[in-house]
């Protein structure tokens, strides 16, 4: 159970990573994730395979993308020649085992590692399932914050408005706080383990700590760090959460919320109401 727990969070972990995100500029963003994610999703092939998709999204590999991320994988979609979750999850004893009927993880097993190793992602003739060996990967995952975001979302439910609202009523703790860094260092693993173990923090941690509960939710957000203008004049740094959601991009902010009581969840940029986010760039785990 342990090493199953760990796994699931580095495959979900090492997604993220493996799209270069972390200082992608956002027009190509899209690119990176598509590039990364190329063992297992091809538009053409995912438009050509559902004509439903097809007919909503037309050739928009953004779109194409984003429908498959966020939507095709937990109904297992076929998003590539090479690849097909169920003959994947029926080849492989150990998967089994380890993920059960999560489908996501099956492709992130896949794209990162099963490939690699030669494991086969196409029907065939799959006849006796096949036994591969388990990494047990749990030192890599000290600290990571995963198992404490699966902890709270089991008080609050799998729901991303809870997520977003525990996050926002936290006890803000900072503005030069000796333990509380300012500044994107020294990562979201490190803002969301302060978060959980405290249930404090200011708006690294607040953003930090919904980012590593949405991960765990199957949704592939970014823990943003930039500018928005100050109370006093002039700018602040300041950090949010990025999600893409069938093709558009959304700010969640639980700071905002925290700070003026207003709605920050699943908000777009330049809404009208909202801060004005500059100069930002993803942060590192």
């Amino acid at each position: 159970m342990k090493t199953k727990k760990y796994l699931i969070r580095f495959f979900a972990v090492a997604m993220i990573v493996a799209a270069g995100l972390l200082v992608a500029p956002v027009e190509s963003r899209a690119d990176s994730i598509a590039a990364a994610y190329a063992p297992i999703f091809d538009a053409n092939y995912y438009a050509s395979r559902y004509p439903e998709l097809q007919a909503l999204y037309g050739n928009d590999e953004t779109a194409l993308l984003y429908h498959f991320l966020n939507i095709g994988m937990a109904e297992g979609r076929v998003a590539s020649a090479e690849f097909d979750v169920n003959a994947y999850r029926a080849r492989y004893a150990d998967l089994q085992g380890l993920f059960g009927d999560n489908l996501i993880m099956y492709y992130l097993h896949y794209n990162n590692y099963g490939k690699a190793e030669g494991r086969i992602g196409t029907p065939g003739d799959i006849g006796v399932v096949q036994p591969a060996p388990v990494i047990d990967l749990s030192a890599i995952f000290a600290n990571t914050g995963y198992e404490k975001a699966t902890a709270v979302l089991n008080m609050i439910g799998y729901d991303m408005k809870a997520a977003f609202n525990w996050s926002a009523g936290m006890t803000y703790y900072g503005h030069g706080k000796p333990d509380m860094p300012e500044v994107a260092d020294p990562g979201t693993h490190w803002f969301a383990n302060f978060g959980f173990d405290n249930h404090k923090g200011n708006c690294f941690v607040m953003a930090a700590t919904f980012c590593e509960m949405a991960r765990v939710m199957g949704y592939a957000p970014r823990q943003m760090c930039g500018y928005v203008p100050a109370r006093r004049g002039g700018m602040t740094i300041h950090s949010w959460v990025e999600i893409d959601v069938d093709g558009q991009t959304y700010v969640c902010d639980p700071d905002f919320t925290y700070g003026t009581h207003k709605n920050g969840f699943m908000i777009k940029y330049g809404q009208p109401g909202t801060w004005r986010y500059t100069n930002y760039f993803v942060m590192h785990d």
